[in-house]
């Protein structure tokens, strides 16, 4: 994950680590704090990386998945598209794993973040899809399922998508911490809390 992304509550790394319980996230970009990345891929370890689409990278298919050895550590890169396409450069001891690229698919359910480019997903996307193809589509829609909720939910309580909307749904308590939080902001108005003299 780059640092910068540590922070922002539409980051999807810290979803996709709580949903995967063999799964860790490790943050780079720092100067005064370098990637380790001996603890990523050890001497004995099988690992490859997850990358932007490249003419040389591996399209990840039912059949590359087949030759890929296995247990595979897979190194996922976060951030911007931009930070993203840099870890393999800057990073080198990812230089000599095999890149791995996803085959085009349906279009990014993402609508907290705007991307320039169609083709683009999040990074519990590209991981959901990942492990479609690598351990089978049953987990890949639990995974997109769950990205569904946080997605819709973030945009209901945002107040940009109806509940009615929520094809998850939104829970009773979440109505109900909603009104509280209303009456909360009104009851501060009221007694001046705003700057006024509450009049």
């Amino acid at each position: 994950m780059h640092w910068r992304e540590q922070k922002l509550t539409t980051n999807t790394a810290v979803l996709a680590c709580l949903a995967l319980p063999n799964s860790e996230i490790h943050v780079r970009g720092r100067q005064d704090n370098r990637l380790m990345t001996e603890s990523l891929i050890g001497v004995e370890e099988n690992a490859a990386i997850l990358f932007p689409a490249e003419s040389h990278a591996i399209e990840l298919n039912e059949i590359s998945a087949r030759n890929l050895p296995r247990p595979l550590t897979l190194i996922v890169p976060d951030g911007s598209w931009r930070q993203a396409k840099k870890v393999a450069i800057r990073e080198k001891a990812f230089e000599r794993l095999p890149r791995l690229t996803l085959p085009a698919g349906p279009p990014s359910l993402y609508r907290l973040r705007h991307s320039p480019h169609e083709e683009n997903l999040s990074t519990f996307e590209a991981i959901a899809r990942a492990i479609g193809i690598l351990e089978g589509k049953e987990i890949q829609e639990k995974l997109e399922g769950l990205f569904l909720m946080m997605v819709e939910r973030i945009l209901w309580s945002r107040g940009n998508l109806k509940a009615s909307k929520c094809t998850t749904g939104i829970p009773e308590e979440a109505f109900a911490l909603s009104r509280l939080a209303g009456m909360a902001g009104s009851c501060k108005g009221r007694e001046g809390g705003d700057g006024s003299d509450g009049k």
